[in-house]
């Protein structure tokens, strides 16, 4: 699997970089599209072809997916679901196959709401960066231990919590998505600031003017069709920094080189493929794999890394946290 990233990856190059407030965006680029055919999680659910509802007897950490369609679809981790008995996000990238039904793995991001909004899931963000990052470390501890995508609940809950009083959002039930309809005017104009850019297979995005994290795909219809969530993702971080802060694409592809270096565990997904989890003192993240391409790849700095992370706001949500002694959500 090293050689198929390692090729996914040196095909990789920065285009130019664009800046507006806390965040630069360099669009990543590649001379091959796969051959893969697949539909994404939101055009799915809008045509019926896919449905996600909860499981006969509910429970937190999995809903039920089907999808009733001839054609593959990708779930992309950090994707979140709205409706149901809470909102939920999605532990990872999964590739359903067609004509099929899984457990979705998944972590609540809406901790006050245990009763039916829906009786079906609709799409709504991507979690926000900070909030990717920190799953996609307990994911992988959750595989290496249990040989499950799962996260840490606790963690996500306080998480949120802690980022909707930094960003004087309110929630009646503790609702992630809310923090996003709060802000939607501020992130409608990252939105405007960082336009689709044709041909592009994903982004590199710097706050602040240190790497905050890379998302690319195996092709450059899903980046377009997923560009826009993921903008407002990492807005969303930005958002909560000081304006300023351009860096240039060297950093791009240092930090391209440090994914190439990483050490890989491999794990099977839930869906089709495999998983990929990538480690090392200067990244981490993951990759879904499929008939030897690479249809999702996300990484991060490292914490503690060469390359400085956009952890800020993660050191504050500490501090406030041993300074408030808030007690645990449930």
């Amino acid at each position: 699997m090293h050689g198929v990233l390692e090729q996914y990856v040196t095909g990789l190059r920065a285009g130019e970089g664009a800046h507006f407030g806390a965040m630069t965006l360099f669009p990543l680029m590649s001379d091959t599209d796969s051959p893969l055919h697949y539909r994404v999680l939101a055009d799915a659910l809008a045509d019926g072809s896919v449905e996600v509802r909860e499981k006969p007897v509910a429970t937190v950490p999995e809903l039920w997916l089907v999808n009733h369609s001839d054609s593959m679809v990708l779930v992309m981790g950090g994707e979140e679901v709205t409706g149901g008995k809470q909102n939920r996000m999605v532990n990872a990238s999964f590739l359903i196959a067609q004509r099929s039904e899984m457990a979705l793995p998944v972590t609540c991001v809406e901790h006050g709401r245990w009763r039916h909004t829906s009786d079906r899931f609709g799409v709504g963000e991507a979690v926000y960066g900070e909030l990717r990052r920190q799953t996609s470390r307990q994911v992988k501890e959750a595989l290496r231990a249990r040989g499950r995508p799962a996260a840490d609940q606790g963690r996500v809950w306080a998480n949120i919590a802690d980022v909707a009083v930094e960003m004087s959002s309110s929630s009646p039930t503790g609702a992630m998505h809310d923090i996003y309809r709060q802000k939607s005017a501020s992130l409608a104009d990252y939105e405007r600031a960082f336009p689709v850019v044709e041909g592009a297979v994903g982004m590199a995005v710097a706050i602040v003017g240190s790497l905050a994290g890379l998302d690319a795909f195996d092709q450059s219809a899903t980046a377009a069709r997923l560009w826009s969530k993921l903008v407002r993702s990492y807005a969303l971080d930005a958002l909560r920094s000081p304006e300023g802060g351009a860096i240039g694409d060297g950093v791009v592809s240092e930090f391209l080189a440090s994914i190439v270096s990483a050490k890989i565990e491999q794990y099977p997904s839930p869906g089709l493929g495999t998983d990929l989890r990538l480690e090392s003192k200067a990244v981490e993240g993951s990759a879904l794999v499929y008939q030897d391409v690479i249809v999702h790849l996300v990484a991060f700095p490292a914490l503690g890394g060469s390359a400085r992370a956009a952890t800020t706001g993660m050191a504050r949500a500490s501090l406030r946290r041993r300074q408030q002694q808030r007690p645990t959500l449930s």
